[in-house]
């Protein structure tokens, strides 16, 4: 006997399109996810829109119909509960999709599937429609296996503060390499990997990061479109509160790394303008920035010391009286590299099974770095 899912599928002729060939023509292909918010937040394809068939109550109904009463009552919920919302949920997806647009759910099921039938009864032939095969699920598996696969990088160290992530961003903006081989994880994370590595919203807030499987994503996008060796800052496996893959990790360990030298006093300077003055000029409240810093500072204690840590902090709120005085600043600054974070460098520098293929400045590092792509380009 037919199901109602078979009955309600037969009905949608919308063509199919798999997760590779998404990713191969995404950009004439933009994703319309069908999930409740709740899923798209724990993760999702960047640059997606969040179109929810069933929102996050409606879902909760339907999979608790499911487990007691079974799929074909499921089902017949779940129509019910969108029938009314269908008219309104259509005319919201069509706002962001003029010409062309994948359908996508978890693994592309029904609630794709219907969504694709509801836009092409609307449509009339004026809107291309697809909906991808495997689902969200099928493209998250193409993304993972691309940033597992071995791939040819070198891998960029320095000291704090020395301008690791300036320069890759340097590079990017320079054009000299092509920039879908520069990687910028911290970006991706929306950090900046150290204890201090929080964005600081103009409100004083710590920027939100994305949720592990949204940086994955957005990290296998990235590498699918690097067609050559790749260029990336050496990071921990944390970045804040989101990890690098464990294979691609371990391939980072293992790759050459080209050393960024920068004297302490521009390093200092740096420090200064990214976590000081930046949020500031952003209209952060002094008060908030100096309690994030202070909250920041007192994390370190265990490592740092109890000594070292109450230094520190009469240093910082010294600092506190003239906030955009760099002389002012630099004495809390100097104590965090010298004291920490040059220290825990050198030991790790030192465990490392990298070799060191090459030390520089800025302008040194960019030009060797074009003449080693070169040759393998």
């Amino acid at each position: 006997m037919e199901s109602l899912k078979d009955k309600l599928s037969a009905k949608i002729k919308v063509p199919k399109l798999s997760a590779q060939e998404w990713l191969n023509t995404r950009e004439s292909w933009p994703l319309l996810d069908v999930r409740s918010e709740g899923e798209f937040f724990e993760g999702h394809i960047p640059g997606s829109i969040s179109g929810a068939i069933l929102n996050n109550e409606e879902r909760h109904q339907v999979g608790l119909t499911y487990k007691l009463k079974g799929q074909e009552a499921a089902i017949a919920l779940g129509l019910s509960l969108i029938e009314s919302q269908r008219e309104q949920r259509i005319k919201q997806w069509l706002k962001h999709f003029p010409s062309s647009v994948a359908v996508t759910c978890w693994r592309g099921g029904l609630r794709s599937r219907f969504a694709s039938g509801w836009l092409e009864e609307i449509a009339e032939n004026k809107l291309k429609i697809v909906q991808i095969m495997g689902g969200y699920k099928a493209i998250r598996r193409q993304l993972l296996s691309i940033i597992n696969t071995p791939k040819s990088m070198w891998v960029i160290g320095g000291m704090t503060g020395s301008g690791k992530t300036i320069l890759l961003k340097e590079m990017m903006q320079e054009g000299k390499l092509p920039k879908e081989q520069i990687i910028d994880l911290e970006g991706l994370a929306n950090h900046r990997g150290s204890s201090f590595g929080n964005i600081i919203s103009e409100f004083g807030e710590k920027s939100e990061q994305p949720r592990q499987q949204t940086f994955e994503n957005h990290m296998g996008l990235q590498l699918f479109h690097a067609k050559g060796p790749i260029i990336l800052e050496n990071e921990s496996t944390l970045i804040g509160k989101v990890f690098i893959p464990p294979i691609f990790r371990a391939h980072m360990k293992l790759a050459p790394l080209v050393i960024l030298e920068t004297p302490l006093v521009d390093r200092v300077a740096a420090i200064f303008e990214e976590y000081v003055r930046a949020p500031l000029e952003a209209k952060c409240s002094q008060e908030k920035l100096w309690l994030t810093l202070s909250e920041n500072l007192k994390v370190l204690e265990r490592r740092l010391g109890g000594k070292e840590t109450a230094e520190g902090l009469k240093l910082l709120n010294d600092g506190f009286k003239d906030p955009l005085n760099l002389e002012r600043q630099t004495p809390w600054i100097q104590l965090l590299l010298t004291r920490y974070y040059d220290k825990a460098y050198a030991r790790s520098l030192e465990t490392s099974k990298q070799t060191v293929v090459f030390h520089g400045n800025k302008i040194e590092i960019k030009q060797w770095l074009k003449e080693q792509v070169s040759k393998r380009m």
